[in-house]
């Protein structure tokens, strides 16, 4: 398996993936969200070979964070700790990626985690430009059932996460990446803005397969030439359109 800059893409374009594996998504206990998250997982990463253009471009990183932020390793095909491994060995081709059996439990480090995504993502994007390998900037989701806590599972307010979303915005006004997060299930959309003011979204309408197919198209199809603003706009209409469309689905079954 290659994670490192290997042949095979005409040009690569960096997802990471931010799991919240936190004990909320241990919820409700006849039908637990880790499960339905487990399963989406593995079906849409079974199903890529059906996606020509994402299986010769997308290249993954997926993280998730609950009372410990941890970073899969495809190589070892399990979690590790975020900082044991170099961004090098995190990014795997996406019909490579064999999704690890994720269980829930503890708090909700959120912006632990995607500090250590935006450190991944800008080694990676650096790394491959330095290499000569055409590169899209990387595209951050993070997925979510409920607010960010700090180290005891207190919930942290909009001022603590200034630092973080001051980072994500400086990011991508340099270009470096474009960040979206996603909530589900009673998730704090209004923290959730403080971090991505234009890429917030709460889609408990869509199942998580449906939300990866959102997040997976919308990495692969927009943004190549337009500033963040543009594609958190076009991302926006696509998932109210998604949304709709779901709602309308329910409604004649």
């Amino acid at each position: 398996m290659t994670t490192g800059f290997g042949e095979g893409f005409d040009e690569r374009q960096p997802v990471v993936l931010l799991l919240d594996t936190s004990a909320s998504m241990g919820r409700p206990d006849e039908r637990p969200r880790i499960d339905e998250l487990n399963e989406a997982l593995t079906a849409w990463f079974d199903g890529v070979r059906r996606h020509g253009r994402l299986r010769s471009r997308v290249e993954v990183c997926l993280i998730t964070f609950d009372s410990h932020v941890r970073v899969y390793a495809p190589r070892e095909q399990t979690l590790v700790p975020v900082e044991s491994l170099p961004a090098d060995q995190v990014f795997v081709p996406v019909d490579g990626m064999r999704p690890p059996r994720l269980a829930a439990s503890g708090y909700t480090r959120m912006t632990v985690a995607v500090d250590a995504a935006l450190a991944l993502a800008r080694e990676r994007l650096h790394a491959l430009r330095a290499h000569r390998v055409q590169v899209l900037r990387p595209f951050l989701w993070v997925l979510t059932d409920g607010a960010p806590s700090d180290a005891e599972g207190r919930p942290l307010d909009a001022e603590a996460l200034r630092d973080t979303a001051r980072a994500l915005r400086q990011g991508e006004r340099d270009r470096e990446w474009v960040f979206q997060a996603v909530g589900v299930h009673g998730a704090d959309l209004d923290l959730l803005r403080v971090l991505a003011p234009k890429g917030a979204h709460l889609l408990d309408s869509l199942g998580f397969g449906q939300i990866l197919d959102l997040l997976f198209y919308s990495s692969d199809r927009f943004g190549a030439e337009q500033d963040a603003d543009a594609v958190h706009a076009q991302v926006a209409e696509l998932t109210a359109r998604r949304a709709r469309m779901a709602d309308l689905e329910r409604g004649y079954q």
